[in-house]
């Protein structure tokens, strides 16, 4: 008995081994399943979340618990605009999710990175974000572009590259903003003048066309027209084609500006400014009864062209009308003072010279007021809500104070003419002296108003969103669809060429459920110094049409055939396309074609990105 409870002993630790191994065998094989099902995590990131970095980091480097398989995905957005960046890769290890940044580097702010993952044995996507801080700026290599749908009332935001827009171009357009601003400020000025001095030399001063010094202001202000009206034009065939200002010099060029109303009508204000010449040369025609209506008319239709400047948003007959009614009764105004200060009040005089104040006075009363109301309607139209959020809006505040103060001293001197002028009959030198400074003083104050105006038509106001036209006018279309007809969408540009595109995305299929949609335009090899573009539309959830329109402008800077690249994630997965976009330099288009090219079904959870649009200026 002892003997057996000895050997009983003796092989305790034997059966214990056994129980163990066998314990151990049995829960590996049951418990496989949950192995494999653990999540893919990120342990690890570089940056870590809530870093502050210096200045971009080269590579983006995200660590996860297991291997990971090649379908990953990065999404970087930095202060609300999605960053292009390049393919995201593995390592060797299957570890760790490598972003090279080497070429496009991070802008200075607070920049989220989402990644999607998934994990080597598994089929369902992991996902998750962190955020980390640039102190520094660095000159970022590629264009991100954020659309919303055509019904949003955000404009789209776009962040531009600071490289040269084309490789073929002999000359940069990036700083035509400044000559641009400026050209436009004086033709503005200029055609303005030659209006209102016209109209008061017919209403009230005859007696002017026999003035040398008349003449010779008529004169130089026209070539003042005459060149800021071309360069004007030039600046603006530069901005449109994406080529230099010596390439756009060509008139034949300018035919780029028609795809646009506000290009038309800068168009129209060259030929119109050209013909004021005829009157211009001989000023005496427009008190003549034979040519009268045609030399006033001319230059009234070369003032009218500004208030073609702005298209889009609601009650567009109503906006044309008062922004050209705004033009002319402001030329009256503006152009009256300029010839009372500049010619009529130089010094003394005879009667005529006195018959010239009063005329201008009963003359800039009713254009003074036509000019604020139809202002005001503008400002309601174009700013009514956005006074504060929007560059267009700051200026149209800072606009009315010179407005209100050129309305008190005008209001003033018009009350002082009445009262000093009615009886007098001549122009004495102290009086002319004492009006030319109220008068001076008041257009400066114009010119002051002319030059906000000039600057708050590089903005966009925020009322005024632009529509898509129907994408039959567009130059280039291009269909994406697939054999399994679960996508269906219309990608259409305009003019599809080298500069500012605009673009019209419409979908049919699917018909809802989309969570992102992401379109990349990749520049051909051959273009070295050509920048890809990333167009993300994240408020699109089913049919429907985002639009991006030709103010804004999706920039391509290299000639070619771009490769683009459209992403739709859905809740079934992932449907990707590629086409071919044939790039023009000259303007000239062709309709681009694509290639028959299957769906590529990605297993995918419906990915939710939150886009932050902010209302260009």
């Amino acid at each position: 008995m002892k003997r057996g409870m000895c050997s009983l002993r003796r092989g305790g630790p034997l059966l214990a081994m056994v129980a163990l191994s066998f314990w151990t065998l049995f829960g590996a094989v049951f418990d496989a399943p949950a192995a494999h099902a653990e999540t893919v995590v990120a342990v690890s990131s570089s940056p870590a979340d809530g870093d502050v970095v210096a200045t971009s980091p080269t590579t983006i480097v995200v660590t996860f618990n297991q291997q990971i398989g090649s379908t990953a995905t990065t999404v970087i957005v930095c202060n609300g605009a999605t960053i292009s960046t390049a393919t995201p890769t593995l390592s060797p290890d299957l570890l760790s999710l490598n972003v090279d940044l080497t070429a496009t580097p991070l802008p200075k702010g607070t920049c989220n990175v989402r990644w999607s993952v998934i994990g080597i044995t598994e089929t369902a996507v992991e996902f998750d974000t962190f955020s980390f801080d640039i102190e520094q700026d660095t000159a970022a290599a590629t264009t991100a572009v954020t659309l919303a749908p055509t019904d949003a009332v955000s404009t789209p935001t776009v962040a531009e590259s600071n490289q040269a827009t084309s490789s073929e171009a002999d000359d940069s357009t990036s700083n035509l903003g400044g000559p641009l601003g400026l050209a436009r400020l004086v033709s503005m000025l200029s055609v303005a003048i030659l209006f209102g001095a016209l109209v008061l030399i017919t209403v009230a001063w005859p007696e002017g066309v026999e003035y040398i010094l008349t003449i010779r202001f008529i004169r130089l202000t026209w070539l003042a027209a005459l060149a800021s009206t071309g360069v004007m034009v030039v600046c603006l065939t530069a901005q449109a084609t994406g080529k230099g200002f010596g390439a756009s010099l060509s008139p034949t060029n300018w035919t780029e500006l028609t795809d646009t109303t506000p290009g038309i009508a800068a168009l129209a204000r060259v030929v119109l400014v050209v013909a004021i010449g005829w009157v211009a040369l001989r000023p005496d025609r427009a008190i003549d009864p034979t040519t009268q209506l045609p030399a006033l008319a001319i230059p009234a239709l070369a003032v009218a062209t500004m208030g073609f400047s702005r298209t889009g948003g609601d009650l567009v007959p109503i906006g044309y009308a008062a922004g050209v009614g705004h033009a002319l009764a402001m030329s009256v105004w503006l152009g009256g003072l300029m010839l009372l200060g500049r010619v009529v009040l130089t010094g003394p005089g005879d009667d005529d010279l006195v018959h010239a104040v009063r005329g201008f006075s009963r003359l800039a009363t009713p254009a003074m007021l036509l000019t604020v109301l139809t202002g005001a309607v503008q400002l309601y139209r174009m700013d009514s809500g956005h006074l504060s959020d929007t560059t267009h809006g700051r200026l149209m505040v800072f606009k009315v104070l010179p407005v209100i103060a050129m309305v008190v001293i005008g209001t003033a001197t018009r009350q002082f003419v009445h009262a000093r002028m009615s009886r007098a009959e001549s122009m004495t030198a102290p009086l002319a002296s004492r009006l030319r400074r109220t008068v001076g003083f008041e257009a400066a104050l114009g010119v002051m108003i002319l030059a906000i105006t000039s600057w708050m038509l590089s903005t966009q106001p925020g009322n005024l969103v632009a529509g898509p036209r129907s994408s039959g006018d567009f130059a280039s279309q291009m269909q994406f669809d697939d054999a399994n007809a679960t996508l269906d969408a219309k990608l259409s540009l305009h003019p599809a060429r080298v500069g500012a595109n605009e673009l019209l995305l419409e979908i049919t299929k699917p018909a809802t459920g989309i969570s992102l949609i992401v379109v990349q335009f990749t520049p051909p090899e051959s273009a070295v110094n050509a920048h890809p573009v990333t167009m993300t539309i994240t408020e699109l959830t089913g049919t429907g049409a985002a639009y991006l329109s030709p103010d804004i402008g999706l920039p391509l800077d290299a000639v070619g055939a771009w490769t683009v690249t459209l992403e739709v994630t859905t809740p079934a997965g992932l449907l990707k396309q590629n086409g071919l976009l044939n790039v023009r330099s000259n303007g000239s288009t062709s309709t681009a074609t694509i290639p028959s090219v299957a769906e590529t079904p990605i297993t995918a959870a419906p990915q939710t990105t939150t886009s932050t649009t902010v209302p260009s200026g």
